[in-house]
């Protein structure tokens, strides 16, 4: 009620970011979840007095519980939130859990961000998330395995040493290929340029007898556009490496 709207100083400080509720206690039913700062969680009583006909479906009930000499139930659901952005995800993760459970709201948005980072089935965010298929490359490429020292957090220095070597790729091979790409999990990681003749014969102690090679590179910004596409189709069962001497004809969706 807007008599109790009054939240100390030092009570908000605590507070923070906070994601609340507000609740009929004639039947327990949360209606409207929200997210604020200092004394939000009041407004919308404070709002529905300044409209008392409005049909808005969250101004009506907190009216309808006026008339009848109450006022919704005033939830914290989480409070001492560090910022405004992590409030937002979670307010839209409370949401969409109502909404999951069959709940219905009087919130007339979802939440921040609810259509790329909300809910949705397993098979729909695969299909939200999943890389597209790598376009064609009408270049002499090769397409190397480097999953085994894959991170997620490599920079772009380790993936092109992951990427340049080394590998048993015969002599056509090394003569023709003008790019490499690093792909790890079915996903281009890096794209390379290999330079002319620059392909070695590895020195690794452990590559000794396995006519193994490395290449110098540098990165290919003519391709960049496939960098984050998915070339699955390419890697069957062992496989290492692949060459499409000829151009590489695209990936299937």
């Amino acid at each position: 009620m807007a008599s109790d709207a009054h939240i100390p100083p030092e009570v908000a400080a605590q507070l923070g970011y906070y994601v609340y509720a507000l609740r009929d206690p004639r039947d327990g039913r949360v209606f409207y979840v929200g997210k604020g700062l200092g004394s939000r969680i009041h407004s919308h009583s404070i709002e529905a007095g300044a409209n008392p006909t409005s049909e808005r479906a969250k101004l009506r009930t907190i009216n309808e519980l006026t008339v009848a000499g109450s006022g919704p139930d005033l939830l914290f659901l989480r409070t001492g939130i560090a910022d405004e952005e992590t409030a937002f995800i979670v307010e839209q993760a409370v949401i969409d859990a109502f909404a999951a459970d069959g709940h219905p709201l009087t919130n007339l948005v979802r939440g921040h961000h609810s259509g790329s980072h909300g809910l949705a089935s397993l098979p729909a965010t695969v299909a939200r998330l999943r890389a597209e298929p790598c376009p064609p490359i009408p270049h002499p490429v090769i397409m190397l395995k480097i999953q085994n020292g894959w991170r997620a957090d490599m920079n772009e220095a380790q993936i092109y040493e992951q990427t340049r070597g080394h590998w048993k790729i015969g002599h056509e091979v090394r003569e023709q290929a003008q790019y490499a790409l690093g792909v790890a999990y079915g996903v281009v990681r890096g794209a390379y340029r290999i330079e002319s003749g620059s392909w070695f014969l590895s020195t690794q102690p452990w590559d000794q007898g396995q006519n193994r090679w490395g290449f110098v590179g540098v990165e290919a910004p003519e391709l960049a556009h496939v960098v984050g596409t998915h070339v699955r189709d390419v890697f069957p069962n062992q496989v290492m490496y692949r060459k499409f001497l000829d151009g590489y004809p695209g990936a299937s969706s």
